[in-house]
C-alpha cells in the first residue's frame, strides 16, 4: 500500500480540522437545543428518553451491513461523504416539524432518530477513513488541533445562538428553530465539501469479503478488541443512562431555558478548548491508555455533582468539569479503540464496536428514565454514577494488564 507524503499529512490535517470546523457549527445549531423543542412542544419523559435511545436503535439495522458495505471500498473518501450529506439532509426535515397540526413531537423523535441511519454508516467509515488518511504517530497532536478549534467555533456558534432566543421575543422561538435547522444545512454542505477534498491511499482490502460468520470469528480472536469493548461497554452503560436525566433536571427542576442552554455549552466547549492541548502532552508521555482512565473518572463525577445541584448556575459550574474530562475522552476514546484493532477488516471492527455501544444506547437511557420516574431524580443520577465509575476502573486495569505485557515484552519474557 502506497504511503502518503508529509505534505499530503499536513494538507489532511489542514482539511480535517476545516470540516470539523463546519462540522461544529452545523451541529451545534441543531443538537443543543433538540430537547428543548421537544419540551417546549410539550414533550413527556419517555419522549426525551426516546431522543437519547431511539438514534443508536436505528444504527444498529444500519450498523453492520454499512460497514460490510464501505468495506468493499479500497478508496472510502468519497462513500462516507455520500453518507455525511445524507444524514445532514436530515436537518432540512427537522425543520418541518411545526408545520404539521399533529404528532410534531413524534415527528421531531422519529426524524432525529432516523437521521442516524446514514449517520451511522458515515461514522464508522469516516473513522476507517481517517485512521489512513493521518497515520498514528501524527494522529494525537492533529486532533488536539481540530477539537481545540471546533471547540471555540462551537462555543461562539452556540453562544451567539443562545443571545438571539434571548434577544427575541418568545413567540419567535418556532420560527428560529427552523431558521438554525436551514442554516445548519448549508453549513453541513461546506462540512462535506473539505470532507472530499482530503487525500487518500487505498485501503487494505480483500477480493473476496468473508462471511458474517466468518468475520465474527475472526473479532473473537481479537483478545486487545475485546478486552477494550468489554471496558467500553461497561463505561458507556453509565454514560448513556445519564443523558436524558441531565436534559430533565437542567429543564423541569432547574427552569433551564435556551439561553442557559447555551451557557451550558459555551462553558462546557471553553473548558474543553482550554484543556485540549494539555491532554495531548499528556497522551504523548503517559499514552492513550492512561488518559483514557483519568479522563473517564472525571466524567464519572458529574451525575453526582449534577445530583447535588439546586440551582442552574451549579450546572454551568459543573459542566466546566465535564468539559475538560470530555476533551481527555474525546483525544483518547477513539485513537485507544484504533489500537486495539488490525488494519485489515478495519471497518468492520469499527462498526462492530459501535454496534455495541449503540445497542447499550438504545436500552441504556430509557433504564435512567425507569430510575428517574420510580424513585426519583438523586437515586437514579447516583445509579449512573457508580456504573461510571465502575467502567473507568476497568480502563485503570486494563491499562494496568497492557503496561506489565509491555514490560515483560521489553524484558524479553512471553506475554502471558
Amino acid at each position: 500500500m502506497a504511503n502518503l507524503s508529509l505534505n499530503d499529512i499536513n494538507h489532511n490535517v489542514k482539511y480535517n480540522t476545516l470540516n470539523g470546523v463546519f462540522a461544529i457549527l452545523a451541529s451545534n445549531l441543531v443538537m443543543p437545543f433538540v430537547s428543548v423543542l421537544a419540551m417546549n412542544l410539550g414533550a413527556s419523559n419517555s419522549q426525551i428518553g426516546l431522543l437519547s435511545s431511539l438514534p443508536p436503535a436505528v444504527s444498529l439495522a444500519a450498523m453492520l451491513p454499512g460497514a460490510f458495505f464501505v468495506e468493499k471500498f479500497a478508496r472510502k473518501k468519497k462513500v462516507t461523504g455520500v453518507f455525511i450529506f445524507l444524514q445532514r439532509i436530515f436537518f432540512l426535515v427537522l425543520a418541518l416539524t411545526p408545520f404539521l397540526p399533529k404528532y410534531q413531537v413524534w415527528f421531531l423523535v422519529g426524524m432525529y432518530g432516523l437521521m442516524n441511519l446514514p449517520g451511522s454508516i458515515a461514522g464508522v467509515a469516516w473513522q476507517s477513513f481517517i485512521a489512513g488518511a493521518i497515520p498514528s504517530e501524527h494522529r494525537a497532536q492533529a486532533f488536539a488541533t481540530r477539537n481545540r478549534i471546533t471547540s471555540l467555533v462551537g462555543i461562539a456558534i452556540t453562544f451567539t445562538a443562545g443571545q438571539i432566543f434571548r434577544l427575541t421575543p418568545d413567540s419567535m422561538d418556532i420560527v428560529l428553530y427552523q431558521i438554525f435547522f436551514v442554516t445548519a444545512f448549508g453549513l453541513a454542505l461546506l462540512e462535506v465539501w473539505y470532507h472530499l477534498n482530503m487525500r487518500e491511499v487505498p485501503a487494505i482490502t480483500q477480493r473476496s469479503q468473508p462471511g458474517l460468520r466468518a468475520m465474527l470469528g475472526a473479532l473473537g480472536r481479537e483478545r486487545a478488541f475485546l478486552v477494550f469493548c468489554g471496558c467500553s461497554l461497561l463505561f458507556h452503560f453509565g454514560w448513556q443512562m445519564a443523558w436524558p436525566l441531565f436534559s430533565i433536571h437542567q429543564v423541569r427542576n432547574l427552569g433551564a431555558d435556551e439561553t442557559w442552554i447555551s451557557w451550558i455549552s459555551v462553558v462546557n466547549g471553553g473548558m474543553s478548548f482550554l484543556t485540549f492541548s494539555l491532554w495531548a502532552k499528556f497522551i504523548q508521555k503517559k499514552g492513550n491508555h492512561f488518559v483514557l482512565f483519568v479522563a473517564a473518572f472525571g466524567i464519572s463525577l458529574s451525575p453526582f455533582l449534577y445530583a447535588a445541584s439546586t440551582q442552574i448556575i451549579h450546572v454551568v459550574f459543573i459542566n466546566g468539569i465535564i468539559g475538560i474530562a470530555i476533551a481527555g475522552i474525546s483525544l483518547s476514546l477513539f485513537n485507544s479503540l484504533l489500537d486495539s484493532v488490525p488494519e485489515e477488516g478495519r471497518t468492520v471492527y469499527i462498526a462492530s464496536y459501535t454496534f455495541l455501544i449503540n445497542l447499550s444506547a438504545t436500552v441504556v437511557p430509557m433504564i435512567g428514565i425507569g430510575l428517574l420516574e420510580r424513585f426519583g431524580m438523586i437515586p437514579a443520577m447516583v445509579v449512573a454514577g457508580t456504573f461510571r465509575m465502575l467502567g473507568s476502573a476497568a480502563f485503570a486495569l486494563r491499562y494496568l494488564a497492557l503496561a506489565r505485557t509491555d514490560a515483560k515484552k521489553k524484558q524479553g519474557q512471553p506475554a502471558a
